[in-house]
């Protein structure tokens, strides 16, 4: 049965600008909030395969989970119009016709955890879509996947590239930034969910100002992360206990060079001297929080 497969990898806000809501009800854009983002990929990523050639396939499309994280999404495959998945597909079919497909996703990233999951695989999906039907079908179709990805959800244009970049507007405007090289870090979410809607609310009744002019302009990434901050980080951390404690577990640990958390939560990360510091931080944090999820990794290129 003939397939393509692509990664999701996790998305991580290095730093996070927040400014207030557009305000003008002329915009498009009017209640979003203008960004302004340092954005890496890690080396660890859900997994999305697409399945061309299934008999018996009806009307609409099909989508199987597996993966550690699958059972939280048991719930959202009832009601296939919102998974994310399926929209992306559904997006896409607007543009062009397309057979009913079968998507299967291996859900290895926690869920509603600020590292872009969702994104990550609506953005799989568009890759996927294009070689399809670039490869498959054989059209190269009119299609402005930017502007789709951005329909999406803020983050879904960066998931794109999935490549470090500064992202900026409300997540439409992307400038990769490709040699800034990596650093070794420790991704840990201490298994609670965040409404990011929520965090906007409460961030919005905290008066937020306007974004400065310019930002992430030199230096490495460890550099520019130390120069900027998330906005949001308060917010979260003073409304959900396990993500203050998260972040003070992380700050605690020899090597960490920067503890913070990534979007609007409950992810957080540190960025450590050396790979065999952020692993020793890693079962440290473990063994003191055995039901937390709690990953070495690798950001950048």
């Amino acid at each position: 049965m003939p397939s393509l497969s692509d990664i999701a990898r996790a998305k991580i806000n290095l730093t996070l600008h927040v400014g207030g809501p557009i305000a003008d009800r002329s915009s498009q854009y009017f209640g979003y909030h203008p960004l302004d983002s340092l954005v890496v990929f890690a080396d660890i990523h859900d997994c999305v395969t697409l399945v061309f050639d299934q008999p018996g396939l009806a009307r609409m499309p099909s989508l199987q989970l597996s993966g550690p994280f699958a059972d939280r999404l048991q719930n959202d495959i009832g009601a296939h119009s919102e998974n994310i998945i399926i929209k992306a597909y559904n997006r896409v079919r607007e543009q062009i016709d397309l057979p009913p497909l079968g998507f299967a996703l291996e859900k290895n990233l926690p869920i509603a955890a600020g590292i872009g999951g969702g994104s990550a695989n609506a953005a799989a999906v568009l890759r996927l879509l294009r070689r399809y039907i670039n490869q498959v079908v054989g059209q190269t179709p009119d299609i402005n996947w930017g502007e789709l990805a951005l329909s999406l959800g803020a983050d879904v244009p960066v998931c794109l590239g999935s490549q470090t970049a500064r992202m900026s507007g409300i997540g439409e405007y992307v400038k990769p930034l490709p040699d800034l090289g990596a650093l070794h870090a420790l991704l840990v979410n201490p298994g609670v969910a965040v409404s990011t809607r929520e965090v906007f609310l409460k961030y919005d009744d905290a008066s937020p100002p306007n974004l400065p002019d310019r930002q992430y302009e030199s230096g490495g990434l460890l550099e520019r992360s130390l120069n900027g901050r998330n906005d949001l980080e308060k917010i979260t951390a003073g409304q959900v206990g396990p993500v203050a404690a998260a972040l003070l577990a992380i700050s605690e640990q020899t090597g960490c060079q920067l503890a913070r958390m990534s979007g609007s939560g409950a992810t957080c990360f540190g960025i450590f001297e050396s790979v065999d510091l952020a692993q020793k931080a890693q079962d440290n944090i473990a063994g003191q929080f055995p039901a937390w999820w709690c990953v070495a990794t690798r950001f950048g290129a």
